[in-house]
Formats: structure tokens, sequence, C-alpha cells
């Protein structure tokens, strides 16, 4: 791939002016992964079923599949003679469940490191699906890690519309080339795109390869043209190059580092009346303003008659044939050969019997004979680390001085080399820009080696760069690129490329990000390069640039997972790896991290006694790598809205995984919200529970807790209507289509027929569960009469309440329940509309937000506020909801996107009164039949709390309601005989605990 520099000098280089305007990108069909959708898409996934039965396995979740495209934990034993059959044998007995059928046929890759990895791609109708693959990883014939990047809904439909010449004019339609080449056509493939509701859209293609020359630069774009519509899906540039651009500081005086060769030794004894030596020539060994030094020729061929022998890595030689012999000797050896204009080098020259010293400077030029040497350095540096691939021996055409200036690149047959010109010495003259080019050839033809393709540009940039520098022992690409400076084009030990803030679409550029991570991780280890690449060859064979480009955070994610199993030496990823430390620290300086796997887990209350300290309780989940780089876990707490948080560090007094913290005691009346999180050594923030909670913009609502409270007014939609009349939809404000406010049963709709976990509307209320009543916009015809039967259309929807006299009361606080949701995971215009809840104290006349937020929550939440905190209370207090849906015409949809919205238990409450804290010191709550076998009513809770049952002996919950407003039937038939526990709220807010007895 051409090392494009063109002739820019460091003033004007803009990084605009590398970015190919041709090349056609596919959005990424993953986003970087985010708690909360990771946890939604294993949920709605057989993950959970099979982790089950898998202790201490992970997995990163594919948008696009709704599979693991990464699952990694301990070794597993799989039945199996063979990888292969093992391969198939789990696929079968394990994958199932995930919808996927056991591929017949696993391509092996063993050549390398401490792993063998099977994979499989996908077909569709006989047809290849791009991007399609089942890969396992496999350690001491056990298996460590597997992905599913296996697709569904694939059309039936396989049919070729387009004439053939039309598809070829769809390929070349706005290409402009000064010299045209072939346009040669490929294969078809099903390759699927992100719709723009997010969405998959499925293109069936075939693939065209258009050739020609741009001015001096070659071209050869492989394109993928939709064969149904004619639609150019992605064209992408197969000639890649060094890119020169300017800007990368000196070393400023650091000192150069020797080049590593390696061969074998010269001969120890030479048999007499033979001929035999060394050759040496004049080269550049790195850098064309260093002076020419004597080295020798390696691998060149020299043609006796009736004997063809090759120097040594060290220029060495011995034939059987006697001299004296005149022999012409060509620029051309093992793995390489040398051309200009189409010619080879090539010289006379005589043996003599015996040991001959020779000195060949005049076996072409320069700039050949330099090429020639880096070109056979790089091909045995391969060789050393993959002795067992033999795709690339053979002598690659090595062309010096082509027409242009300022680059060099590979085409996939060939590396090339321009002159001196431009403002930039001749690129066959600098040995890592010879290498880097080499470096392409490797990343190509090692993935043909496994049946894939190295597509993805950042990748083969960065890579390319990777074998240069391991060879060379540097951490600067292209020194001596320009003739004003000795300042080269890649930097890696200053100012390290992040992803994604520096992914900015230019594969030089984004390579540097995993290039950087790899050359951070190396001198974290020590500088070692052999224990580097012994990492790098064995995460080598893991596929990762098969993603096509754009998708750079995928790929680079999956190095690092590849590269800590790769240090592992156990076959147990969780329990870490002996360079763990230096490897995610050295990706961590780039950006890169594999999806966090913390969690909190954490039962919330709902009230709480005035005049104690509260402490709050969570339990932990950290993981590897997480654990490496763990901090802390923090909670932060406010006592008033709208006021700033306030952070404590949750304590850990036994070790274990149990976290606690303490809020000071409070006032009656007062509304306490917090939320939890765990921070990490580079200042991130995980596990955020509630999710999305700690958000700058549009927060999730935390937790809270009522203190010191009774319930005054209830409107439940069932029992209680105290605030009076409420009003669903306001004529003449509102213009919502469908979708409008209205007090019923929710019916619910799923996204996936009869699967829970694809809830989207409510499918019961928040007070009684089934048969319930709430205030929901728009009442689904059917659950499974599709997620947008009956949702927010073309507008807004209000529910307003009545006038509400605050006066009567000492310290009101309302609370209500709500679930909002737009942005479902097949939903259009995803997260663009609003929720939003106003509040008023003159009659309506004017409102202010209490909540005006994009952030959905697809379940009952509760949010609670001291009315004084937010608005004056007056006797005409009046609160609105408002759901919506916008319309932005020429958008997809115009906009439109999936919105459903409800509303249940509305209360407010009021300081308590009658029985105190300070008044009683036993709890009022009570049941009836205790023992019980059938059914047990339970009295005296706090009205609305949530209620919990926990089985005594193995501690689980078995049981979950809402306390009803004078009493709560529990039905217990069937329960395991034995003792129980009750937990809640009781009606003054006390934390509560009852024992139920359960017998036959």
């Amino acid at each position: 791939m051409a090392f494009a520099a063109s002739a820019q000098t460091e003033a004007l280089y803009d990084i605009g002016v590398v970015i190919d305007p041709l090349e056609v990108r596919m959005a990424p069909l993953n986003d970087d992964p985010q708690p909360e959708e990771q946890r939604m898409l294993r949920e709605t996934s057989e993950w959970n079923n099979w982790a089950a039965n898998h202790s201490n396995w992970r997995c990163v979740m594919s948008e696009a599949t709704g599979l693991p495209h990464r699952a990694f934990g301990p070794a597993i034993d799989v039945p199996g003679l063979t990888i292969a059959d093992k391969a198939f044998t789990f696929a079968a007995d394990e994958l199932d469940g995930f919808g996927i059928d056991a591929p017949m046929v696993w391509d092996i890759e063993s050549k390398m490191g401490q792993h063998t990895w099977a994979h499989a791609e996908q077909t569709w109708q006989g047809i290849s699906v791009k991007g399609g693959k089942l890969v396992t990883k496999w350690w001491n014939d056990q298996l460590i890690m597997w992905g599913a990047d296996w697709y569904q809904g694939i059309p039936e439909d396989a049919s070729e519309i387009l004439s053939l010449t039309a598809q070829q004019e769809a390929a070349t339609a706005g290409v402009v080339f000064d010299e045209w080449g072939e346009v040669e056509m490929g294969d078809l493939a099903w390759v699927p795109t992100r719709g723009q509701a997010q969405n998959l859209v499925w293109h069936l293609t075939r693939t065209w390869t258009v050739a020609g020359r741009q001015g001096t630069i070659p071209r050869r774009y492989e394109t993928g043209v939709d064969v149904q519509t004619g639609e150019l899906v992605w064209r992408q540039n197969q000639v890649m190059h060094i890119d020169g651009k300017w800007g990368m500081p000196s070393m400023n005086g650091k000192p150069e580092r020797a080049v590593l060769r390696m061969g074998i030794d010269l001969p120890s004894a030479m048999p007499p009346l033979v001929i035999s030596g060394v050759i040496t020539s004049d080269v550049h060994e790195l850098y064309p303003y260093q002076d020419a030094v004597s080295l020798s020729l390696p691998s060149l061929e020299l043609p006796f008659p009736g004997q063809t022998v090759h120097t040594d890595a060290d220029g060495g030689f011995i034939t059987t044939a006697v001299g004296p012999q005149t022999v012409n000797v060509d620029l051309t050896g093992y793995w390489s050969t040398i051309y200009t204009n189409g010619n080879t080098p090539s010289t006379a020259v005589d043996f003599n019997d015996g040991y001959n010293t020779l000195d060949l400077s005049n076996l072409g030029n320069l700039k050949e004979r330099s090429a020639y040497r880096s070109t056979i350095l790089i091909h045995d540096h391969m060789k050393a680390l993959m002795p067992n691939f033999t795709d690339l021996d053979w002598s690659l055409p090595t062309n010096i001085d082509i027409a242009g200036e300022c680059n060099a690149f590979y085409d996939g047959q060939s590396i090339n080399f321009y002159d001196v010109g431009g403002g930039c010495n001749a690129t066959s003259l600098i040995a890592d820009v010879v290498w880097h080019e080499y470096g392409h050839g490797i990343n190509g033809y090692f993935y043909n080696s496994l049946n894939a393709n190295f597509n993805n540009g950042a990748m083969n940039e960065g890579y390319a760069d990777l074998w240069a520098m391991s060879l060379g022992d540097i951490a600067e690409i292209g020194k001596g690129f320009y003739t004003d400076s000795e300042d080269g084009i890649r930097v890696y030990d200053e100012d390290p490329k992040v992803y994604p803030e520096d992914l900015v679409g230019e594969v030089h550029a984004d390579g540097e990000i995993i290039c950087g991570a790899w050359y951070d991780t190396h001198l974290l280890m020590g500088g070692d390069w052999d224990a580097t690449m012994a990492l790098f060859m064995d995460a080598y064979p893991g596929l990762q640039a098969t993603t096509p480009n754009g998708s750079e955070g995928q790929a680079y994610t999956d190095v690092l997972l590849d590269v800590l199993q790769a240090d592992d030496d156990d076959g147990d990823l969780s329990n870490g790896t002996p360079n763990d430390l230096a490897i995610v620290e050295g990706f961590d300086i780039h950006g890169i991290s594999i999806f966090s796997y913390a969690e909190i887990d954490h039962d919330s209350e709902e009230f709480v006694e005035a005049a104690s300290t509260i402490e709050i309780e969570a339990e932990t989940f950290i993981v590897f790598p997480y654990n490496l780089y763990f901090e802390a876990v923090n909670m932060w707490y406010r006592t008033e809205s709208g006021a700033e948080w306030t952070q404590v560090a949750m304590d850990n007094p036994d070790g274990n995984a149990v976290f606690t913290a303490e809020i000071p005691a409070q006032e009656p009346g007062t509304v306490i919200s917090y939320y939890m999180g765990i921070s990490d050594e580079f200042g991130g923030l995980s596990a955020v529970t509630p999710f999305a909670a700690a958000n700058a913009t549009y927060p999730n609502l935390p937790f809270n807790l009522l203190v010191g409270v009774e319930p005054a007014l209830i409107n439940d939609s069932d029992e209680y209507s105290d605030f009076g009349s409420w009003t669903t939809g306001l004529p003449g404000q509102d213009n919502a289509t469908t979708g409008i406010w209205e007090e019923a049963i929710p019916v619910g709709s799923y996204a996936e027929a009869n699967d829970p976990s694809t809830v989207v509307a409510p499918t019961q209320d928040h007070t009684l569960g089934m048969a319930g009543y709430a205030f929901i916009t728009g009442q689904n015809p059917g659950v499974n009469d599709g997620i947008g039967a009956n949702d927010v259309d073309a507008g807004r929807t209000t529910l307003l309440s009545p006038i509400i006299d605050l006066t009567p009361f000492e310290n009101p606080v309302m609370a209500y329940w709500r679930w909002f949701v737009n942005a479902p995971p097949s939903g259009a215009n995803p997260a663009s509309d609003w929720w939003q809840v106003e509040v008023s104290n003159d009659g309506g006349a004017n409102w202010q937000f209490l909540e005006n937020t994009l952030q959905q929550d697809i379940s009952w939440r509760r949010n609670a506020f001291r009315i004084a905190d937010v608005i004056e209370p007056t006797s005409e207090f009046q609160m609105r909801f408002i759901a919506s849906d916008s319309t932005t015409l020429g958008e997809y949809l115009d906009g439109g996107s999936l919105v459903e919205a409800a509303v249940d238990d509305i209360i407010l409450y009021d300081i308590a009164t009658g029985e105190s804290v300070d008044e009683v010191s036993t709890s009022s709550v009570t049941g009836f039949p205790n023992p019980a076998s059938e059914s047990v009513v339970v009295n005296g809770w706090m009205p609305g709390a949530t209620l919990r049952i926990y089985q005594v002996a193995s501690g689980k919950l078995v049981w979950e309601q809402r306390a009803g407003y004078v009493s709560t039937e529990v039905v217990v038939k069937g329960w395991s005989p034995g003792l129980y526990e009750v937990v809640g709220p009781d009606h003054a807010g006390r934390q509560t605990h009852w024992t139920l007895n359960v017998i036959d």
C-alpha cells in the first residue's frame, strides 16, 4: 500500500488530503460495548443459560447478531480426537440453543504459539456471508474461547437482478483514472450493513476489482455492488502505501539501534580447490542520511554452470565448482528480485579457486542493493517467527525508481519504491520502509493461508509498522524520508494515539493506535522483542483484521483479548496472566480495553426511619482484567433535588465482595437520592448502578429513600384516586396520532413474540401486577401484535393531574413510578424523543421541568422529590407527564421512533404522625395464619412499598411484590416447608423482618 506523502511539506500537510475520496466504508455493525446494552443483549440471548453451566465465563455480545462475539473463561474439555472434531462437537452440543447449526468444515491453524485455532465460515444458499464465522481457540486441546458472528434473517432471494454489465458500471461509477487497468469480476457474498433504524440491512453483492493509475499512484479497488439494486456497498483500495506525513519530531540525538540479523555462520572450513567465499557490497543499512557501509548480500543467487547456490545470511557461500570461472550474477535471490524499469541489475563476477572475498558494489546501484538486502532481512525475520509458513517463500519483485515521488507501496504481488524528488529521499534507501511494505505482504498472505482476507486497513498499516519495528528495534518509521531533515513519518514513543478520540478514518493514522498499543506493551514488558513477538505470533491467527474499515474498535478489543490469552499459562484467564498488568496498561494507554465485567448488585430500600444512620450495602462482581486496575467502589448521594452529589468511598470490612457506606441521619421529609459505581486507576467509572445514573447529560433516575414519611394521598388507578380526576390528553395542545394517554390494564408488547426479555411496553401495572390499572400511552391490541402497534406517534401526549392543595401538609413529598422507552433494540431513530415531567404551583399558568430526558429505562422506576426543594408548595400545585414522538421531515421515517410510557402509584407523602419512631420500639406488622400451608395475609407494611420474602435455609429470594394499602396476601402453597423472612418497611418506614413458618 502506498507510503503517500506526495510532495507535501510540513506546513502543508492535511490529514484530509491523505483520506481516499473514492473509498466507501460500511458503518460499524457493533458500537463500543456499553454496560447496560451488554446486559440486555446477554439477557435476551441464550448466554445466561449457557454461562450458568460454565463458571467464570464472560462474553462480549454483538449488537449485530445478538450472540457472543467473544466468550472466554477457564478451559473446557470437549470430546473429540482432533481439534476439528472437538470444534464440531462443541458447536453441535453447546451452540444449538443460540440458533446455530454446527458447521461441518473447520479451518485449523496450529502453526504458532501455544494455542490452536479453529474457524468456520458461514454460508447461506451456498453463498459466503461477509463477516459470518465461528471461531474457537484451544489450549492443551481444551476450549478457552469461542465467538459466534453468525447471522440470522438472511433473505431467501438470491437472484441477480442486474446484468453483469450493469454491475460493472455501478462498480466503476465515479472512478476517474489517468490510466485504466482491468476490471475483474469476483464472487457473490451476503453483506449485512447497519440501516438508518440501526437494524440489519442485507445486500447480495458481487465483488468487482477496479484497477488503474491516478498520477503515479496505482489503485486497485475491491468494490462490493448490490446485484439487486446497484448500490455501492463498499469500496477499498488494495494497494497499501507508506503515508509520508509530516509533523513527527526528530529523535533528538537518540542512539541508533542495530538491525537484528539472522542466518547461519560462515563455513568453518573450506574444502580445497573449490569456489567458496563471502559477498558484500556497499548499502545503506538503515537510513539515507547515514554513510553507506559494506555489508553482506544474503540469499543472493549464484548460477554456476550445473549448480546454483545462494549466499547465506552473512553472505557466505560454498560450491562444488572449481575455478577460475566468470559468472553473470543478477541482483536476485531466494526472496527478492530487483527491477528498475523492468530490468534486473547484473554483473560479471570472476570466481577463483578457494575462498573469495568479493565486493559487488558494482551489482546495480546503492538503491537497488539496499532494497534487496532489506527485503531479505524482513523475510528471514518472518521465517524465524513463522518457520512453518511458506506462502511467501518465493522471490518477490522489488521495483526501484518507479515513476513518481515521496512514496512506496505494496500491490499484492510486488513492493515498489520511488526515487528522490519532491523533497523526499528515495524510499528504497530506508530499510524500515522496505520492511513495512513487505509486512503488508506477510499480513495478506498469512490471512489467505487461513482462507481469510486481511480487510482492515488500520490493522494492516499498524501491523506492517510492527513488523518493521520488531526487526529494527526502532520506535520511528521512515526516518530520513524527507531530504531536509532526519525526521520520520510516525513516532511511537511520543504522544500516543488514543481510541476513539484519534480515530480519523485514515488507515495509517488509525493504525498508529494498535501498533502503539503493541509497542507500549513491549516497553512495559521490559523491551524484549522475543517476548513481545511470542505474544504477537500467538494472537496473529485470531483473524481480528477480517473486520471491515470502520470497525476498528472491535478489532482492537479482539487483539487485546487474544494477547492476554497468549500470555495465559494455565488455561484460565479469570485468574490473570504473568504479564497482565503490562498488557492491560499498554493497551489502555491507547484507549483499548476489554469490556468491563465489573457489576454491582444492590437491593434498594424505599423508606428509612428519621434520625437513624442509613447503611447502604452492595455486592460487587469484579473479574479479570478489571481487577487489575480496580480502585474503589464509590457511592454518590444528595439530600436535596438539584444539589451537588457527595461522594463516599464504600468500605469493604470483611475483604469479600460486600461493600458498605453510611449516610448520616436525616430529618423527616427528606428524599435521599444515591447511586454507586466502581472507579479504576485510569479514571474510568464502571458498573454504575442504576445504569446511566452518572451520565452528565440525561442521567437515569437514581435510587431514592424517603425519610420518616407516610402516605397522605394515593392514586394507584385501582383502589385509590385521592387526587381527583386526571386528564388524559389535551385537545388543542397535544398532537400525537396514536399512543394517547389512557387509564387501562397494560397489555404490553415484545420485540420478539412471547420473549419476556424483549419487553417494550409494560405487561402489567406497578401496584397489583396482572390485571391492575395504570396510566399508559395507548393499550396495545395484543401482546404479540408488535412493538409499534399503538406507541406514541407523530407528536406529544400529556397526562395532567388535577390541582392539588398542598397547604394542609407539613412537608409534602411526591413520588411516582414510571416506565419510559425510546430506544428499544429494534426501534428506529433511538434515543431521539423526550420524556418530560413538569410541575406548577399556579394552577398551570407557569411550568418548570422536573424531568427532561432522553434516557430510557425499560422497567418500573420510582422518582421522588421533596416539593419544597423544587417549587414552593401552594394550594394550586399541578403536575403533567409528557411523552413525545418528534417529527423531522426527510429523516428516516421522518424522524419517528418507538416511544412507550406509563405512570402508576402516584403518592403524596407527609411526615409520619401517630406512632413515631421514638414512641414505639416494636413493629406493628402481623400475619395470619402463621404457620401457613395455603396462604398468609400480612398487615402493617408501608403501603406500596416492596416486600421481599427470603428462604432462611438458602437465603434465596422467593417472592417479591408491592405491599397493599390495607393488607397483602401471599400464596405459599407448594413452597418448601420451613422458615421464611418477610422483609420490608413498616408503616413508619422502619426496615422490618417478620418470620413466616410454612408447613405441609
